[in-house]
């Protein structure tokens, strides 16, 4: 008898072994899709997770070529590359073009990299997200249930067509209409010392000061300093110009083991 239990319960073993592996190659086989896996890791905000990603060698961010003529400095200018741990610069006299990152190695999630980055250049940020979270107390004392009576009163008016649309619940969504995918940062403001950037990257402050642009892209944080002749506003524009091509390099899978 105790050898039929033992060899029943080994062949339930292989069994269920067999099943796990089934399944296994299943979601092998699903994730092997046509589906932009780019999109899907952006969207879910688990940008480059694995731990083996590593940055190119950081002057491969700044073209020599690019940088000429971006800043329009003429074939006679020599550019002196200076590559450290986690930064390059390209330097000519006084002047220079720099790329610094914050970070040897990605960040593991979006959260951790924008908590950085406000820390960095935005803390007011961290601080109203925090306050956010604060659990508030009610002012209507212990909330009923199953009565209706734990939702507040609105006095939101409907259009016939609207309450055909959304059925029994004037609050559903209309047919037809998708709700709108939340940013995967919270867009900058204005600090003391900086000016919020829109056209590039998840979450950008630029500091005229410093003629620095520091830039959050998904599990990254970087910033690019232009000191070079010129104004102000160019020096800006050439910032984020050069902080979009570093954008695009991040992007790139066939640079991600490239040390």
């Amino acid at each position: 008898m105790k050898q039929v239990k033992l060899l029943f319960m080994g062949l339930c073993l292989a069994a269920c072994s067999t099943q796990s592996r089934d399944n296994l190659e299943t979601l092998n086989a699903a994730g092997a899709g046509d589906a932009d896996s780019k999109l899907a890791r952006r969207v879910s905000g688990t940008w480059l997770l694995s731990t083996d990603y590593r940055y190119q060698e950081r002057c491969n961010y700044l073209p020599e070529e690019f940088v000429k003529n971006l800043f329009k400095l003429g074939e006679d200018v020599e550019l002196a590359k200076y590559s450290g741990l986690n930064n390059c610069e390209l330097r000519w006299g006084n002047n220079k073009i720099a790329f610094y990152l914050e970070s040897k190695k990605p960040f593991e999630s979006t959260f951790q990299s924008e908590y950085h980055f406000n820390k960095l250049f935005e803390p007011q940020a961290n601080v109203a997200e925090e306050q956010a979270n604060q659990p508030k107390p009610t002012i209507y004392g212990p909330a009923p249930e199953g009565t209706g009576a734990e939702f507040p009163a609105t006095t939101e008016s409907t259009t016939p067509e609207q309450d055909s649309t959304r059925g029994g619940d004037p609050s559903a969504p209309l047919a037809g209409i998708t709700a709108p995918s939340p940013p995967i940062a919270t867009p900058a403001k204005n600090t003391a010392t900086g000016e919020a950037v829109t056209e590039v990257g998840d979450k950008a402050i630029w500091e005229p000061g410093k003629k620095a642009l520091h830039v959050l892209y998904n599990n990254h944080v970087f910033s690019v300093v232009v000191q070079a002749p010129g104004s102000i506003d160019q020096a800006k524009q050439g910032a984020i110009s050069l902080a979009k091509l570093i954008t695009n390099s991040l992007d790139d899978p066939s640079d991600a083991n490239h040390g």
